[in-house]
């Protein structure tokens, strides 16, 4: 399972996934991190401008944000990446909380 996750701050959860220029990608098996990385992207390659940062976070089966709007989720969708509205705030938290659910 590949989970990237919306954090501007690269600390939290952030909304305006569209805008967002900075995830963090996991790789999870067997409920462990194999997998942590931090992709950043220009501001030019964003959801809202050229999207092209979606072929820097492919491969991805759950995207996770705090925020973002229909036309991104249906996008998402559309590549059969399933997307997660929370209101956690911690990274590692929503991470340790996804694992102890698997």
């Amino acid at each position: 399972m590949i989970i990237v996750l919306t954090s501007q701050n690269k600390k939290h959860i952030t909304a305006h996934a569209g805008k967002c220029r900075k995830f963090w990608r996991y790789e999870i098996t067997n409920n462990q991190v194999v997998t942590q990385q931090l992709i950043e992207v220009a501001k030019e390659d964003s959801f809202s401008q050229s999207g092209a940062v979606l072929e820097q976070l492919m491969p991805m089966d759950l995207f996770v944000s705090s925020g973002m709007g229909d036309g991104l989720k249906n996008r998402m969708q559309a590549f059969d990446v399933a997307v997660q509205l929370t209101e956690m705030v911690e990274v590692d938290v929503f991470i340790q909380n996804f694992c102890q659910q698997e």
